[in-house]
This record gives structure tokens, sequence and C-alpha cells, in this order.
């Protein structure tokens, strides 16, 4: 993995999610989705506030960034996608265990 696409999850968590094109805010990252098999994060899960814990969750892949910083800079309103988000992972809470079954602790 190269290093420039290492990036820490507190990096998004709480980021607007912006458009390039019309300037529209898209809502605030919420989740962070993994593909175990990968071993990557996949997707961003938005809300509509940072507060927000209710209604539907919209959600993007990671490969639709175009830059990262104070905000989350996407092309446009497209990069919105249905994702099966029960086909990944949150991690957060989740057990961590060796490949020998030994417990490291919770996410």
């Amino acid at each position: 993995m190269a290093t420039e696409n290492i990036r820490l999850r507190n990096e998004f968590i709480n980021t607007q999610v912006i458009t390039r094109n019309s300037g529209k805010r898209l809502g605030v990252v919420k989740e962070l989705l993994v593909d175990i098999d990968r071993r990557e994060v996949t997707a961003l899960g938005l809300r509509d506030s940072a507060l927000s814990v209710s209604g539907m969750p919209k959600y993007m892949y990671l490969n639709t960034i175009i830059n990262s910083g104070d905000v989350v800079l996407v092309e446009d309103e497209d990069v919105i996608e249905d994702i099966d988000s029960e086909a990944y992972n949150k991690l957060i809470n989740c057990e961590v265990i060796t490949e020998t079954g030994e417990p490291l602790g919770r996410v």
C-alpha cells in the first residue's frame, strides 16, 4: 500500500462532503465501510449533519473522492449510490482476534 493512500478514520468522520461542480453539500461522513476480504475501506456512509442519528444514510465509494482535507471533495451528486451496506463491515465495536484465535480487544 502506498503511503499517500493511508488516511486515519478521524480524518474522515464528521467531515462534510462537497461537490466540485456545484458546491452542493451532500452530507457528513458518519461511518466507514470495510471490505474484510480485501482488507480495505471501500465506502463512506453519510448523514445529513454531524449530529444526525436518524434517517436513511447515503453511501459513496471511496474511489469517487477527488481530494480530502477540511472537506471531502467529489465531482458531483452522482457519487451517491445504493450500496448494500450489509456486504461490508463497520468495524466499530467489533472484536479483534489474531489468525490463531488470540483476542486482542475491540475497535
